[in-house]
């Protein structure tokens, strides 16, 4: 699947789960996704995230920050070039959306944005459709915040979350609001050695590498 989103199907479904049945436990949505079928076989992808926040200047008529999230699988053009992919790390508002604190956030990858067709989105949330965001997304989740950052350089460290067991050993993955993504993150390779491994690239280092720092600086 070119937007490695290969466990999308399984994510909508709990997605769907869990705003249908808001009061469940983490086992009772997982049963109810299982009953949950998806009438669609498509849905309209998106390569960009345009995001406005506010600058906080004292100058009242300061405009916003623009932020812009690129999200798009490897392509190649009409002359046979070969374009690599791009898939931008975002900070996840996890909490009320009103904290700043890295308790009520948290780092992923975004690997497809979609939207439901209005017959499709209003047959899956009922009555309950003009309340779900029609936009959504598809992100890879990195290890949650620790309480402080290190002390030596004040960034975080992170790294990818996977579910490992006998059989699988994925990604943890989730579908999500597309409002719920904060702002674009920058995020730091960490080295074993004094140089980067030689198989490392802008273009895929995010897959070659599992652990990060985060920089909050700009956040």
């Amino acid at each position: 699947i070119k937007y490695g989103a290969d466990n999308i199907i399984n994510a909508l479904v709990r997605f769907v789960a869990k705003i249908t049945n808001p009061q469940s436990s983490r086992q009772q949505i997982a049963m109810a996704g299982m009953q949950i079928h998806l009438p669609m076989t498509s849905v309209r992808v998106f390569h960009r995230i345009r995001i406005s926040n506010p600058t906080h200047h004292e100058y009242s008529d300061m405009p916003n920050l623009l932020d812009a999230v690129h999200i798009r699988p490897t392509r190649v053009d009409s002359r046979g070039r070969t374009t690599a992919g791009r898939f931008n790390t975002v900070l996840v508002d996890i909490g009320d959306g009103l904290s700043s604190d890295v308790s009520d956030l948290r780092v992923a990858q975004v690997c497809v944005v979609f939207s439901l067709k209005d017959h499709h989105h209003e047959r899956l949330f009922g009555k309950l459709h003009t309340k779900v965001a029609t936009h959504l997304a598809y992100i890879q989740w990195f290890s949650k915040f620790t309480v402080m950052p290190s002390s030596q350089h004040r960034l975080y460290k992170l790294k990818r979350c996977y579910i490992r067991d006998a059989d699988t050993n994925y990604r943890v993955a989730e579908v999500i609001p597309v409002n719920k993504i904060r702002c674009s993150i920058q995020l730091f390779p960490q080295f074993s050695s004094d140089t980067a491994p030689r198989q490392w690239t802008p273009d895929n280092v995010l897959e070659e590498c599992e652990t990060f720092y985060a920089n909050l600086f700009h956040k």
